[in-house]
């Protein structure tokens, strides 16, 4: 089981693995994986799936804070971690005006 970090959009693997969020939905991964999050179910292109409930993921897997213990618990985004497109301080909607 891998440990991962989050920093912003970015999650890292104690591997070397990284995980960048794309989208409230997608995040692709440095293996050339996409994810893709519906709800609390999230799918892998290479054919993997994840069931978020709460901090803990079906993979046995958990999430504080801005760590977890498994590939899984990094979909358990929080919005103070993973940050929205339109309010990350890289762009703004015509509603900032």
């Amino acid at each position: 089981m891998s440990f991962w970090s989050f920093l912003g959009r970015l999650a890292i693997s104690d591997e070397g693995e990284t995980i960048q969020r794309i989208s409230e939905t997608t995040s692709v991964s440095s293996n050339g994986t996409t994810y893709t999050t519906m709800g609390n179910n999230t799918f892998g292109s290479d054919g993997s799936s994840f069931i978020q409930t709460g901090n803990f993921s079906s993979d046995g897997s958990t999430r504080l804070g801005s760590t977890a213990t498994g590939l899984g618990a990094v979909f358990n985004k929080r919005d103070d971690e993973w940050p929205r497109t339109s309010r990350s301080g890289l762009s703004f909607d015509d509603d900032d005006f």
